[in-house]
């Protein structure tokens, strides 16, 4: 099964720069962390191995979140299998993360199998001013053999703080499985107040097998909240020699610092190029 993975952290990549020579970031924390789920998991029952098993792993801080499991059981008569991963980092003026969910389930008998692989991200924030954001990036769906048996999704909120939806979408498989995909591509105007961004993509199977079944979702994005001057990391209203020793004196990683103007959790060349890019009073 070719992974969805490898094509959307590519893609990945490329929105990364775009959006990156685009918009600079916010001086200081312009996203304000509150609560968080960023986990992934499976789970597996193959009844006539009598077994199950299951994996999990979750951020326990905010800090960059880089996980996979896989998970499988199986015996002569089933097999199943589940496995799912992300890498998430949460930086003070923009979060990225791609994940997947996958699972599968094979047997030669008649078995009723259970095997799920599931990523969540979900991130609650504050925003102290009213702000511009935009959201470019990909969720992807596909699945094999028997669509109808299977549900694989994946999808992409955002939400206030009073449960209103201020974008959702979603992506499934396409005719018979076929692999299918949404563009995202969104962007707005934020009040002040607290905001949820929630993605999730997974494979879901509970039926029958066989016929055998497999599917695999996935997301990937990079959110930002972009203001007009970044590097003036004092905050006198001009990017000079201070704010380049600022930079310099947090060089490598530096998770969630100011100097991280890129919001990769280091310090390094890019945010360099960044600050000498803006150099001289700010907009």
């Amino acid at each position: 099964m070719r992974s969805i993975l490898a094509k959307s952290k590519t893609f990945l990549a490329l929105a990364s720069g775009v959006l990156l020579g685009a918009f600079q970031s916010a001086t200081g924390d312009t996203i304000i962390p509150i609560a968080q789920n960023r986990s992934v998991n499976t789970f597996l029952i193959v009844p006539q191995c009598l077994g199950e098993d299951f994996g999990a792993d979750a951020a326990g801080g905010f800090g960059p979140f880089d996980s996979m499991i896989e998970t499988s059981l199986g015996c002569d008569s089933g097999f199943g299998f589940g496995a799912a991963s992300q890498q998430s980092q949460i930086g003070p003026n923009s979060m990225t993360a791609s994940g997947t969910g996958a699972s599968g389930a094979l047997g030669p008998v008649q078995n009723i199998i259970h095997a799920f692989g599931y990523s969540d991200f979900s991130m609650t924030f504050e925003l102290d001013s009213e702000n511009e954001f935009t959201v470019q990036g990909l969720l992807g769906a596909e699945s094999f053999e028997d669509p109808i048996l299977i549900f694989v999704g994946a999808t992409l909120s955002l939400r206030d703080a009073n449960n209103r939806l201020i974008f959702d979408l979603m992506v499934q498989p396409g005719p018979d499985g076929a692999p299918n995909s949404v563009v995202i591509e969104e962007f707005g105007l934020l009040d002040p107040g607290v905001y949820t961004l929630q993605a999730h993509a997974g494979s879901f199977i509970d039926n029958d097998v066989p016929p055998s079944l497999s599917g695999e979702a996935s997301f990937d994005f990079v959110f930002e909240v972009p203001t007009m001057c970044a590097a003036d990391l004092d905050g006198d209203g001009t990017v000079a020699a201070s704010d380049l020793a600022e930079l310099l004196g947090n060089w490598g990683k530096c998770a969630g610092c100011p100097a991280d103007l890129d919001g990769n959790g280091a310090v390094g060349p890019f945010d360099l190029a960044l600050l000498l890019g803006n150099w001289g009073p700010c907009p």
